[in-house]
């Protein structure tokens, strides 16, 4: 007797055995290493820090306001000043700034707040640094600004550097007047101030000869020397000033001595004028005085230029040439 065969329902489902997923290598040393004790701890207290840290300021006492931190503004150290400057700078420097009496050495911006204060005050032309030094105390070091000449003006006499800068004269005395050259025939007025420059070309070409005559301010050397009063600054044409701004071509300086001699100095140092240079004029006023002792000799006084290349023009009731 034949046995008959089961047959399977042509829908039923047919059995899937489904493959265990093995993980890589990397990814069980990745686990392990970050499910280690130490591991765990560590992340714990950086998620932790994160938490506190906009707190930690508030935890912490303000050391600002620890007595060793305070520091008294009239200590602060500058390095030495020329002769020039008055004892009182740090003091009028501390009056005229919003800076407190005492301060601590934490506070923000320290450093470029007392910069800020030494650079408003005139006799200061430059502040290189101010720092914290370790003792602790604030010190900075500056360039001062140095006078050579006084600007002599129908309202007074008035300090200047080299620059043309207006430096204070309530820190002048009298006889510091006889310690600078003057220069003459100035028809401007100072209008902008003590520790700004003069706006006026004349002048500060007036200020660059003066320190050329008188040079690390030794007045024994050429104005002394040559017997120089002082130095007469041109007359400016005011149509002139009109139709362009006056430049250092178009002045012509000339040299007032103690016996009434005019030296014609020319063009001031800078101009571009084709004329002897400083060096070069220098030489002639010595060659003169080296022969004939003064100016005014020797039969003077003269009207003496030296603007020349290979001759002294001298003028007095003829006109006579000195080579």
């Amino acid at each position: 007797m034949a046995t008959a065969k089961s047959k399977q329902p042509k829908n039923s489902a047919k059995s899937v055995t489904l493959k265990k997923r093995v993980p890589s290598k990397f990814a069980l040393a990745v686990r392990r290493f970050f499910f280690k004790p130490a591991t765990l701890i560590v992340s714990a207290f950086l998620v932790s820090m994160a938490v506190m840290i906009p707190y930690i300021p508030h935890l912490l006492p303000d050391l600002s306001q620890q007595p060793e931190y305070q520091f008294p503004m009239d200590q602060i150290q500058v390095n030495t000043p020329n002769d020039w400057i008055p004892a009182s700078l740090l003091s009028d420097v501390l009056k005229q700034s919003e800076l407190p009496a005492s301060v601590s050495l934490l506070q923000p911006d320290l450093c470029r707040k007392v910069a800020m204060a030494f650079e408003a005050h005139p006799w200061v032309k430059k502040v290189e640094s101010v720092r914290i030094t370790g003792e602790p105390a604030l010190r900075a070091v500056l360039e001062y600004r140095t006078p050579v000449a006084f600007i002599e003006t129908t309202s007074g006499l008035y300090p200047v550097d080299v620059e043309g800068v207006i430096l204070p004269p309530v820190d002048f005395a009298m006889s510091d007047t006889q310690r600078l050259p003057r220069v003459k025939n100035i028809r401007s007025q100072p209008t902008a101030g003590v520790g700004n420059p003069w706006n006026d070309e004349v002048v500060k070409a007036g200020a660059v000869l003066a320190a050329r005559l008188t040079p690390n301010q030794n007045m024994d050397r050429y104005w002394n020397r040559y017997q120089i009063k002082s130095i007469v600054a041109p007359t400016i044409d005011e149509t002139q000033l009109a139709s362009k701004p006056i430049t250092r071509d178009d002045m012509t300086f000339e040299l007032a001595t103690t016996g009434g001699s005019r030296i014609v100095w020319g063009k001031p140092p800078g101009a571009d004028d084709l004329e002897p240079t400083v060096e070069q004029k220098i030489g002639r006023l010595e060659q003169y005085v080296s022969r004939f002792g003064s100016f005014d000799a020797p039969s003077g006084p003269y009207r003496i230029d030296i603007r020349q290349f290979d001759s002294i023009g001298l003028e007095t009731l003829g006109e006579q040439v000195y080579r």
